[in-house]
């Protein structure tokens, strides 16, 4: 077998179905030299490893959770999602995007509905970190267009960000968590968030209806005018200058691109 072959053979197996390990194929077989310990069972102890290493480290992204839950029930919960959805890349940091459904489908947690949004948003806070480098925009940017222009442009959030809407009340679980004093909050209020990192450090804010949803539609791509024109109509009492005031300062959009319109 060619060397890449082996490889991808190898993790194949380390990820498969554990009964896959007991019939390896001949060829990759070959590959081993015989030894006192039989390849399925030496082929086990790896795959306890990697598949041990790649959960622990998905742990990490969960300090949440595990206060929610305990450290056995998420790590039996991580485990389980990771043979069932094993990496397809090396680089881990945005590993899990499927997470979430994962955890609502998930027998065991089946009592605990807000569970699925408190993993989406720590899954979002983790992302924010990770997220490449960006500018923020400039006002004087948009001072400088014309009424017609600034109407057609398109706002892009910064890389970083990521809207959030569940019923339950995830902000305050997010702080009790934190802060594990008095009585948990009531789970159930619509919630709204924007996590992003404009420095250093992450950030998770909480919006307003109409604010998340002109939020949302600019995120996916509306011209301003036109997301202005949805958001009037659902929300009749919008404060367009507040929001461009407050987020401008918040530095929630990034900058121009010199090289495309409507980067």
């Amino acid at each position: 077998m060619r060397l890449n072959d082996i490889q991808e053979k190898f993790r194949d197996l380390m990820l498969d179905d554990p009964a896959a390990l007991e019939s390896v194929p001949d060829d990759f077989a070959a590959v081993f030299a015989e030894g006192d310990i039989a390849l399925a069972e030496r082929l086990k102890v790896y795959r306890s490893n990697i598949v041990g290493g790649i959960s622990d480290n998905f742990f990490k992204t969960f300090p949440l959770l595990e206060k929610l839950v305990g450290e056995d029930f998420l790590k039996q919960m991580i485990r389980a999602f990771v043979l069932a959805h094993p990496p397809s890349a090396g680089c881990l940091n945005a590993y899990g995007e499927g997470f979430p459904d994962f955890v609502r489908a998930y027998e065991p947690a089946q009592g605990l509905p807000y569970l699925p949004d408190m993993a989406a948003l720590e899954l979002a806070i983790n992302r924010a970190y990770y997220a490449p480098d960006d500018a923020a925009l400039n006002p004087q940017d948009l001072a400088a267009l014309s009424e017609t222009t600034l109407g057609e442009r398109i706002l892009r959030l910064r890389t970083s960000a990521v809207l959030i809407s569940s019923p339950f009340a995830l902000d305050a679980l997010r702080k009790f968590c934190l802060e594990p004093e008095g009585l948990p909050p009531p789970i159930q209020k619509p919630t709204f968030l924007m996590v992003y990192r404009p420095l250093l450090a992450v950030e998770t804010l909480a919006l307003a209806e109409d604010e998340y949803s002109f939020l949302l539609d600019l995120s996916d791509g509306a011209p301003l005018a036109e997301a202005a024109g949805r958001v009037f109509d659902n929300f009749a009492r919008f404060d367009l200058q507040n929001f461009m005031q407050k987020h401008l300062a918040l530095e929630t959009f990034r900058a121009f691109s010199v090289f495309a319109e409507n980067a």
